[in-house]
């Protein structure tokens, strides 16, 4: 869903195994509440529901564009072949733009141009867009296209997904737009200082290393980053997914001990964690922690949002996470 004002919105959906999005445009006679205007109306208070209210809402959008769009949809033919599963079709999908429409009290779903749309197609990085991003020559870099989803993590306008390039099973975090984006940029800019400092025999910090970019399969515009794929503990993959009354207490103790290690280590080097909370911090196999995502941002109770992105900021993070592992700093 794509919402916020009260002038347009859309919503995208599969159907019959196609991609559609659906753009709606509020009517210019505001006098009467046409269907698009309902839906408008609605798909915004859904953005800012809770989750039972979100349900119940969407559930109500859904059958709508259904009743109304069953025949026009129908009239698709499947898809010829299988989904591919690279990366780079998650990202940049095939899709179909409709739009609904009222017009003399009538109301109908009829196919639209890409242009007419409300939201502008996903094309890929703006090769006008001129980054200060610098890679480093002797990490390798990966087409999107050879970079092959095994499941899905988080996806919207980015993603976080498991992927395997070649024989390798990894963390993939990409954006559409690539450098463009700034959270893209500030954890590719953390993590390629955290790969300098580890290329040495001495220093050894617990993050998953950078083991390569993803480029645009139609450039060489960097969109994503991979990085080591850490095989969880058997009490779960993160300090969140646990239970944590149930981790001997000699352990969270350690994990507390690494956490607050890692964080003045990463302040050595000048990189700044972000967004330090139980969920971004993983347990491997051998219950050793590793933290992740240096994409900046706060999360209420466990930052505040005047400390974010601050060494502060991280340190308050810490503390509150030995506080959520019940143990003594």
């Amino acid at each position: 869903m794509n919402a916020g004002d009260d002038e347009s919105a859309d919503v995208t959906f599969e159907y019959n195994s196609r991609r559609i999005t659906l753009s709606l445009f509020a009517a210019p006679d505001r006098t009467q509440e046409n269907l698009e205007d309902r839906l408008i109306r609605l798909l915004n208070e859904a953005i800012i529901a809770d989750d039972g209210g979100y349900d119940a809402i969407t559930d109500q959008i859904y059958d709508i564009i259904m009743d109304l769009g069953r025949i026009p949809f129908s009239q698709l033919e499947p898809r010829g072949t299988a989904l591919s599963n690279d990366l780079h079709s998650l990202l940049y999908p095939e899709n179909l733009d409709y739009r609904l429409q009222t017009v003399d009290g009538k109301v109908s779903i009829f196919p639209i141009s890409p242009d007419e749309a409300v939201s502008v197609p996903n094309t890929g990085p703006n090769p006008e867009v001129v980054s200060e991003f610098q890679t480093v020559r002797t990490i390798p870099q990966y087409s999107s296209r050879n970079v092959h989803v095994q499941e899905v993590l988080v996806n919207g306008y980015g993603t976080v997904c498991k992927v395997q390039v070649g024989s390798q099973t990894m963390l993939c975090k990409a954006q559409r737009q690539g450098v463009e984006n700034p959270s893209l940029e500030r954890e590719l800019v953390a993590m390629q200082k955290i790969w300098n400092a580890c290329s040495g025999p001495v220093v050894s910090i617990r993050v998953p290393p950078l083991q390569g970019y993803v480029t645009f399969a139609d450039s060489r515009d960097i969109i994503g980053l991979l990085r080591d794929w850490v095989l969880p503990s058997s009490y779960g993959s993160t300090l969140r997914d646990m239970d944590i009354a149930a981790v001997p207490k000699e352990l969270k103790k350690k994990w507390s001990n690494q956490i607050r290690e890692t964080v003045d280590k990463l302040h050595e080097l000048g990189v700044i964690w972000g967004d330090g909370k139980a969920s971004n911090v993983v347990i491997d196999q051998e219950d050793n922690i590793w933290l992740i995502d240096f994409a900046g941002g706060w999360t209420d109770g466990w930052v505040d949002e005047e400390l974010a992105d601050s060494e502060d900021g991280d340190n308050q993070a810490v503390r509150n996470i030995i506080k959520f592992l019940g143990v003594e700093e």
